[in-house]
């Protein structure tokens, strides 16, 4: 296992610092949601979910509905436990050459309380790097669009893709971080997805049948109902 955690920190080191260029100091810190555009992606996302979600068709709307869903349910229900039970330091508490968003050897944040009691640092995440919460995000919500439209995979890989590799850049989680994330994030998607459609083919066809009828497969991708 040595050669893997040497593989994983060479790997992070060289995404971290041998590709740095003043382009990526501005990109990465953005794809990861700081620079001040977490707040305004959120509000757009929101807008645009319930724009599509009043005026879109019956697929359209459940696609918004299940894309809510998992990645709303995936924080809380795979990658928060795994980062509990893990517990793995990110890789700018352990290795002092990395950079934190562009600062070279960081190293531990220490907690910064508030007149509240509020860990101030908590968000810049000192511990708890396993798995990339950003990813398994990402990746879910990429993996539950493509069930719905095959086409969405077009525009929303690239994006996953480029906000997991922002986050080695940002030197906030290793390669291994979000590789993990990426596959329990899509894995998930799938998972929850191929449940509830066995859920509905079974429940919705027995006790909902006027419903079932105009809706016979949630996710028609899946193609359970002939299986």
């Amino acid at each position: 296992m040595h050669w893997l955690q040497t593989l994983d920190t060479d790997l992070f080191l060289f995404f971290n610092r041998s590709l740095v260029n003043p382009f990526f100091d501005w990109l990465m810190p953005v794809l990861s949601g700081s620079n001040g555009v977490k707040t305004p992606f959120l509000l757009t996302a929101i807008a645009t979910g319930l724009v599509l979600f009043i005026f879109g068709n019956r697929r359209l709307r459940l696609c918004m509905v299940f894309t809510l869903f998992i990645v709303a349910t995936n924080d809380g229900l795979i990658c928060n436990p795994l980062k509990q039970a893990v517990h793995r330091a990110r890789p700018f508490v352990t290795l002092p050459e990395a950079r934190l968003f562009g600062i070279v050897g960081k190293g531990y944040i220490p907690p910064e309380i508030n007149a509240d009691g509020v860990d101030m640092a908590a968000n810049k995440g000192s511990h708890n790097s396993m798995p990339s919460a950003h990813a398994a995000n990402w990746f879910a919500a990429t993996m539950t669009l493509f069930l719905f439209y095959r086409r969405s995979l077009w525009f929303m890989l690239p994006l996953a893709l480029g906000v997991a590799f922002s986050r080695i850049y940002n030197g906030v989680h290793f390669p291994s971080d979000v590789l993990a994330g990426a596959i329990l994030g899509a894995g998930y998607a799938v998972a929850a997805a191929i449940t509830i459609e066995t859920a509905w083919q079974f429940f919705g066809r027995k006790y909902f049948p006027r419903a079932f009828a105009q809706a016979p497969s949630l996710v028609p991708n899946l193609n359970l109902k002939n299986s």
